[in-house]
């Protein structure tokens, strides 16, 4: 009878500091998340206030946290969002992901921490922060493309983050890295996750439906409830995270059509024991170790921070994004989320990571989360001066390649056929891992090709181990051979999808196009691969090839641009294939549009918006049209905000035709008087 009395009062404790805690970060405009830290460490044994929880029942109702946090996520995750959010929040998600798990790795590899430890902290600074970003742009109701490319980053953050904690707690639990353990462990998870599925889908939906449409409210949060604990209950009998069975749990109620029923109903549950879980690390952080870790605070701060600025910028270039909205992007995801501590969680309950690092990353997680705000007003001023600094040849190959790349977002072109695409990157994920297996295995089989010629001679030995080596270099140069070759084939059969525009079809294009089409492939079938098998990799190989990454890909956009800028200024005349003259009387009989979205218009006499300069016009503001270049007298001239129109330019113009419509008004509106 005792433990009831003691429960309750720890409920009492905890909830009455976190209201207090979290109305006052209300008021102060800051993440709620910050005020249950707070609670947390008033609470807890760190701090001399004579309010003092019981670790244990926190914790267990910080686990029910967890699991409806879980459930919550697989209520939003479905398949059909994953397709919305196309192929590049997959690039930008997996490139984000990728970079900051090797780099903490790295870091803390460097420190002297365990690999499974690094790989663990590592993984808990990769993911954004979902609540925090929500929160923040509800306040400031921030919409259009920022806000869509930060959600598709997060729904693929989440897809990750789910599968970083099967993979990293199966290896944890299984006693370290190793090939053999890592390939059964997940065979084993596939089965099982293909059996829940495959059963569930059956039986959950139809379920879930018919309680919703016949069945009062409380029954069905009574009904959804039962699944998120039943599945998490179910997956850690399996040997799996709890967590990952709620997800999956969340995942068939959403397949039901009524996961705005079940999510409305279970917010308030998941938002009350949510704040246990982070009231449960608060009271794991001593103000001591923080005091006496402050330079590793910032050094993981500044390394989320800057990191994820780098890699979205990058990948949302990749991908035909402006960099200054990959920039904006990459500010506003510069946070660690709360699946951090989950990750982290795992890691401590299977005995692999030190209690303290909880600590550390809390502290990160309240430095990068005050931040954040500014760091998101700050971003459009970023994205200006970025746009402003990049070179003429560099925004000439940026713009054309996002103009080109806007055309495979079409919904005419998702439902068109793709098989060589898939089978192009099929082939570049089976010899990534390939390759990343001989990485592994070669010390292995130099050891054991070697060992039984121990007592031969010297000479014996050394050609052993040369036959070893000379054979594993082989099979090695095989497999990245087969990836650069799949990756070249992959770009083709991009560049070559039915209706993807005139602008791919184009030689000279075509060839700057391959480049960077190629390093986003590589990228995304490379860092997955690199990311499964860090803790596997001596620390000096993994270390240069991210520096080699980090180095090569930025040199390899600047030499596509400067080669592609030198074949424009040598013969642009293309561009002005079809141009027409709209103001001209009498009018031309119509549109000279290509496939595509490309027009190019000549500014006569009397267009009303001669003599008014590109950044008074704001065609891409206005009309969301990309403005390609700037033809003068046959020369190629940098699209600048200050160029003022002369008769006789000529504007190429790639975008929908309902948007270069828009354009033609906007250049046939007479200049506002005064």
């Amino acid at each position: 009878m005792e433990a009831h009395p003691r429960l309750l009062v720890d409920l009492a404790v905890v909830l009455g500091v976190a209201s207090l805690t979290s109305v006052l970060f209300q008021r102060l405009r800051l993440p709620a998340v910050l005020g249950y830290l707070l609670a947390g460490m008033i609470v807890g044994p760190h701090v001399p206030v004579p309010l003092v929880a019981d670790l244990a029942n926190v914790r267990i109702m910080g686990e029910l946290g967890v699991i409806l946090l879980m459930f919550s996520i697989g209520l939003e995750f479905s398949l059909q969002r994953l397709f919305r959010a196309g192929p590049t929040a997959l690039l930008v998600g997996t490139l984000q992901v990728g970079t900051l798990l090797v780099a903490g790795f790295l870091v803390a590899r460097l420190l002297g921490w365990s690999p499974l430890e690094s790989a663990f902290f590592g993984a808990s600074l990769s993911i954004a922060s979902t609540m925090i970003l929500a929160k923040l742009f509800d306040e400031r109701d921030i919409r259009g493309p920022l806000k869509e490319t930060v959600l598709g980053v997060l729904l693929v953050e989440d897809l990750h983050a789910v599968l970083l904690l099967a993979g990293l707690t199966a290896a944890a639990s299984l006693g370290g890295p190793s090939l053999g353990t890592i390939g059964g462990t997940l065979l084993r998870l596939a089965a099982f996750l293909a059996l829940l599925l495959a059963a569930g889908r059956w039986l959950v939906p139809p379920a879930v439906r018919w309680v919703a449409d016949h069945a009062r409210s409380e029954v069905l949060l009574v009904v959804s409830a039962g699944l998120c604990f039943g599945l998490a209950q179910l997956a850690a009998w399996a040997g799996f995270s709890v967590a990952m069975g709620a997800f999956v749990a969340g995942m068939l109620v959403c397949e039901s059509g009524r996961s705005r029923n079940v999510e409305h109903l279970i917010h308030p549950l998941r938002d009350l024991f949510a704040a246990m879980f982070f009231v449960a690390v608060g009271m794991l952080m001593e103000p001591a170790v923080i005091l006496r870790d402050w330079p590793l605070v910032l050094l993981f701060t500044g390394l989320v921070i800057t990191l994820n600025a780098l890699s979205v910028t990058l990948g949302a270039t990749l991908a035909g994004l402006p960099p200054g909205l990959g920039l904006r992007s990459g500010l506003a995801l510069g946070q660690v989320g709360e699946f951090g501590f989950i990750l982290l969680g795992a890691g401590t309950a299977l005995g692999v990571v030190d209690p303290s690092r909880y600590a550390l990353l809390a502290a990160v997680c309240v430095a990068t989360a005050l931040t954040t705000p500014a760091l998101l007003s700050a971003g459009e001023p970023a994205a200006e001066a970025l746009e402003r600094r990049l070179t003429g040849p560099l925004r000439t190959y940026l713009t054309l390649y996002q103009s080109w790349a806007r055309t495979l977002k079409t919904p005419a072109l998702r439902k068109a056929p793709g098989a060589g695409v898939r089978r192009a990157f099929l082939h570049l994920l089976l010899d990534g891992g390939g390759l990343g297996a001989m990485a592994v295995l070669a010390p292995r089989l130099l050891r054991s090709g070697t060992g039984w010629l121990e007592g031969h001679g010297a000479f014996s030995h050394a050609l052993a181990q040369g036959i070893v080596l000379l054979a594993a270099a082989g099979v090695a140069a095989l497999l990245l051979r087969r990836i650069l070759l799949w990756s070249r084939i992959l770009a083709e059969s991009l560049l070559d999808l039915p209706g993807a525009g005139a602008l791919g079809t184009r030689p000279v294009l075509r060839r700057a196009f391959r480049g960077g089409l190629r390093a986003a492939a590589l990228l995304l079938a490379g860092l997955p691969v690199l990311a499964a098998i860090q803790a596997l990799l001596p620390l000096a190989s993994l270390g240069a090839l991210a520096v080699f990454l980090l180095l090569a890909l930025p040199l390899l956009l600047w030499r596509r641009a400067q080669r592609l800028q030198r074949e424009l200024e040598a013969g642009p005349e293309w561009m002005a294939e079809g141009a027409r003259d709209p103001w001209e009387a009498p009018p031309a009989s119509g549109p000279a549009v290509v496939e595509g979205g490309w027009r190019t218009l000549r500014v006569g006499p009397r267009c009303p918006s001669m003599g008014r300069s590109l950044g008074e016009l704001d065609l891409a503001g206005q009309a969301g049209v990309v403005l390609v270049a700037l033809l003068r007298d046959g020369r190629l001239l940098e699209p600048l905000p200050e160029a003022r129109l002369e008769v006789g330019d000529l504007l190429a113009l790639s975008g929908s035709t309902a948007a270069l419509g828009t354009v033609e008004r906007i250049l046939g509106a007479s200049p506002p008087v005064g």
